[in-house]
């Protein structure tokens, strides 16, 4: 019996242990992200929008929203921006491009190559430009890649031209979001007056009663 008390307390102690290191180390990834004085990271709500001019917008079909109880009728984790063909795209914000993922979603899938681009802005909160040429064509793919201006260690500054952007199909966008703490969040939280006054203006010019945010 005592024995067995002594192994518990053991296993109590060494659980505990392991615990802080885990904390030490997930704080130590928290507080190492350093963007050497090109921005403050601490706050993102200044977040503009990714196209340079309305007229680069052929359409806009898909907003944020987090239930059905919106204009399109199921859950968006983000904004879909439908540009024209080799039309610029820009960064809505700072930060590092940390990820570059080529996606294959099958043969079955509709737009079958699409592109994921994590930008990080600080240790908690990245943004996600998810380029969907509409294509399932892996050539068209690598014509997309061959299109940006950056690659994985770039740093991007606001309103930096980052890529243009292919249409290779009718439903052809990119689905922009935001990711803290590894959950999508509403991108009107992080943008600035002016960012979300002319994306809402975008928005009426195609839906002139839609919102940018159904939370």
């Amino acid at each position: 019996m005592r024995k067995a008390a002594i192994i518990l307390i053991l296993l109590i102690i060494l659980g505990g242990a392991v615990a802080v290191v885990l904390y030490q180390q997930n704080d130590i990834i928290e507080n190492t992200f350093d963007t050497e004085g090109r921005y403050d990271p601490s706050v993102l709500d200044y977040m503009g929008v990714i196209y340079s001019n309305r007229s680069d917008i052929r359409s806009f079909n898909e907003a944020y929203s987090e239930s059905t109880d919106c204009p399109w009728e199921f859950i968006h984790n983000g904004i879909d921006y439908a540009y024209y063909n080799n039309s610029d795209v820009i960064a809505a914000a700072p930060g590092l491009v940390e990820r570059i993922d080529m996606n294959d979603w099958g043969p079955e899938a509709q737009h079958r190559y699409t592109i994921n681009v994590h930008i990080r802005f600080n240790a908690t909160v990245f943004l996600m430009y998810a380029f969907e040429p509409w294509t399932n064509s892996t050539d068209e793919q690598t014509q997309q890649m061959q299109m940006f201006n950056f690659e994985v260690g770039s740093w991007v500054a606001k309103g930096d031209v980052i890529a243009r952007f292919l249409l290779a199909g009718d439903g052809a966008h990119i689905h922009f979001g935001v990711i803290q703490d590894e959950e999508w969040r509403d991108p009107t939280l992080y943008m600035s007056t002016e960012g979300y006054n002319e994306l809402l203006g975008m928005i009426h010019e195609f839906q002139p009663t839609w919102e940018i945010s159904y939370p």
